[in-house]
């Protein structure tokens, strides 16, 4: 039997691949109006927000940030071209991975900290419920270094696109999803090692997703949005 988190996750990747293969220049208009009764409203922090008819973020003051699930973009291949131990294995993915999740949760809880919202691990009446997925990493030209050293990863126009999706963490009824894809800056640099974190422009666009939630709840909440 298909577990109903599985189902969810299913629906929520199938879709928001199709929205999220959008080019740069791509608009709003060009996504579906109605998602699981959530309709499509404007956004200034994210290129699409859905929302539940009648739903509202305020009260909640903490929240319960599942780990970010990541996939790579189909149609990337690190190891075209590579030979031998030079090949990335399924461990690099993994590490590149948890790489990104542990970082996004970090980020996050530094951010949301500065509205007050503290990260909590147990649902509550005043709790909104976060599964964030990564659907479509890709890292421009990974470098992977030889045995004994850190392995790194990094990129200088890599993408990757958010999808979030919020509940209310008793009911679980969902109360809306984001679609938020973007490129790192022209100058920037996303780097994964296995020793040490250092995120470079993949941190900046992580920030910039945790304080729109930040604003959001904010503005739910009749806070001044900093």
């Amino acid at each position: 039997m298909i577990s109903a988190t599985a189902t969810r996750r299913a629906v929520v990747l199938g879709l928001a691949a199709l929205i999220g293969s959008q080019s740069r220049h791509s608009h709003a208009k060009e996504a579906p109006k109605e998602w699981d009764g959530l309709e499509q409203r404007p956004s200034k922090n994210v290129a699409l927000l859905y929302v539940r008819p009648g739903a509202t973020l305020e009260g909640y003051k903490h929240v319960l940030l599942r780990p970010l699930q990541v996939s790579f973009d189909k149609n990337w291949d690190p190891n075209s071209g590579r030979r031998g131990v030079s090949q990335f294995t399924a461990g690099d993915y993994e590490k590149m991975k948890q790489t990104l999740a542990d970082e996004f949760a970090q980020v996050s809880k530094e951010e949301l900290a500065k509205g007050g919202y503290d990260v909590v691990t147990e649902p509550g009446d005043d709790v909104l419920d976060v599964q964030p997925f990564v659907i479509d990493l890709y890292v421009v030209a990974p470098q992977k270094m030889t045995a004994g050293r850190s392995t790194t990863y990094s990129t200088d126009t890599g993408r990757m696109t958010l999808v979030a999706e919020m509940r209310d963490s008793d009911t679980g009824q969902i109360l809306a999803r984001v679609v938020d894809k973007r490129w790192a800056p022209s100058t920037g640099t996303w780097q994964m090692t296995t020793s040490v974190s250092n995120l470079g422009a993949a941190r900046t666009v992580i920030q910039r997703w945790a304080k729109a939630l930040r604003n959001a709840l904010d503005v739910a909440n009749g806070k001044q949005v900093s």
